[in-house]
């Protein structure tokens, strides 16, 4: 099936390459006859067919984008400057390709010099752009300051320092983006371990921040935020500690030396050398295990709240819960070693361990706690990113 899919994909691709130029300005897709005719008359500049096929698709070309660029000057809309500059680097760059021609034939057309016209398009493209950009500042909204960035950073695409162009964008940024603030609340009427909240305070949201959104984890006085991601923890618990036994028996067939052969006379059979034929001699053997299993548990649990401080509503809550176990298994036994498995074995040799104190479980939970929350922020990133107000 693979092997079918990349020979069709091959014929696709070779398909495509062998449309000619003729084709693709019966098609009306001039650049792309023009990149044809301009390849193989590199090759071949007498080959009077493309470069009649050139000539035609170069003026067709070049007079479609001259009336656009016409008919967008008379309507006289600002905006309309960035296409009429676009449409002057597209002549431009049409006629560089021409120049490659070898100069008999650069000779047969016409070299426009567009420098004065891409200059002055140039600029008005970027001013338009810049003027808008600031209006759209003006109005103080978010998303009136997205747009004024689209604004600036189209400035910034055609004039890389214009004017203060990079401030602009930094301002639009910071306007236009919304500012999370991450908080830990403990509400559970317990005490939790000095090191838990700075734990929490690792859970890394960088990774998160988006062109739009920015998350921090400690507060900034100079920010004002948009959103609280509230952790609110409601019920922390530390279960007793626990030592529960069980017994279960592990069996093994094994090999217990050889064994003679018997026909059915009950006489020992020989080999053709007249030996005694043995076999292996297969016995089951058992081993009683007597597990003991320690066992201890730190719960952590409650929601994960978004405020949205702008409206000073509770967007959306959804609950959490994480689970720290601390786990330790030891055995003896009685009976045959032989029966006994390798997961038994491996518990032989361990002896009963001390339990962690109850501050290490919460501790433990806490990393478990910071992996959940920032998986479940990750899952709702996107309901931070809206601008309404």
């Amino acid at each position: 099936m693979i092997k079918k899919s990349s020979l069709l994909l091959f014929s696709l691709i070779l398909a495509a390459g062998c449309v000619s130029s003729e084709k693709y300005l019966q098609k009306g897709q001039y650049d792309k006859a023009i990149n044809k005719s301009v390849k193989k008359l590199r090759k071949d500049a007498g080959n009077d067919k493309e470069l009649y096929v050139l000539k035609e698709a170069y003026t067709k070309a070049n007079s479609f984008d001259m009336d656009r660029i016409s008919f967008l000057e008379k309507e006289g809309r600002d905006e309309n400057y960035l296409d009429i500059y676009n449409l002057y680097i597209r002549l431009d760059n049409r006629q560089d390709r021409i120049k490659t021609l070898p100069t008999s034939l650069m000779n047969e057309f016409e070299i426009i010099d567009y420098d004065d016209r891409l200059i002055a398009s140039k600029e008005q493209a970027a001013e338009v752009s810049y003027e808008r950009g600031l209006e759209y500042l003006e109005r103080g909204d978010r998303e009136s300051a997205r747009m004024a960035y689209q604004e600036f950073d189209r400035v910034r695409s055609i004039y890389s320092n214009y004017k203060d162009v990079d401030a602009k964008l930094r301002e639009s940024r910071y306007l236009g983006t919304n500012q999370v603030l991450f908080v830990i609340e403990n509400n559970s009427q317990s005490v939790l371990p000095e090191r838990f909240d700075e734990e929490l305070r690792k859970i890394g949201l960088s990774d998160l921040n988006g062109r739009w959104i920015q998350y921090s984890v400690f507060e900034d006085e100079e920010l004002e935020y948009d959103y609280f991601v509230v952790l609110n923890i409601q019920n922390i618990a530390v279960s007793p500690e626990r030592i529960d036994r069980e017994k279960y028996t592990d069996s093994k067939e094994i090999q217990d030396g050889t064994k003679y052969v018997l026909d059915e006379r009950g006489n020992v059979k020989k080999d053709s050398l007249g030996n005694d034929i043995r076999e292996p001699n297969m016995i089951t053997v058992e081993a009683e295990v007597t597990q003991a299993r320690q066992w201890k548990e730190g719960i952590v649990g409650g929601t994960i709240d978004y405020v949205d401080l702008r409206t000073d509503q509770l967007v959306k809550t959804e609950a959490i819960s994480v689970t720290a176990l601390f786990e330790h298994f030891s055995a003896t036994y009685a009976g045959d070693e032989r029966a006994l498995s390798d997961e038994s074995k491996k518990k032989l040799g361990d002896d009963r361990v001390p339990f962690p104190p109850s501050e290490v479980m919460l501790m433990d939970a806490a990393d478990l706690l910071k992996n959940r929350t920032k998986e479940i922020m990750y899952k709702n990133r996107g309901l931070l990113s809206s601008t309404e107000q």
